[in-house]
């Protein structure tokens, strides 16, 4: 008797250490270009999050250096 056909006293058949059988419906390239293609929107997605950030600093940045220019001419 082989080890993967092998029954146990529960009636379970032995583990044979293989993953089962997992057929492919894509090819690699296309399994790749998925893969970059979400790999760029989620670049898309930080870049565009860096630059509403730069946005907004940039905007306080320039109030709060009006207001201290101004108490210091006062």
């Amino acid at each position: 008797m082989s080890m993967g056909n092998s029954v146990a006293k529960t009636g379970a058949k032995a583990d044979s250490g293989r993953a089962p059988y997992v057929r492919r419906t894509e090819t690699a390239a296309e399994g790749e270009r998925a893969m970059a293609e979400q790999e760029m929107k989620a670049a898309n997605e930080t870049y565009s999050g860096f630059l509403s950030l730069l946005k907004v600093g940039s905007i306080i940045t320039a109030i709060v250096t009006v207001f201290v220019v101004l108490l210091i001419a006062s």
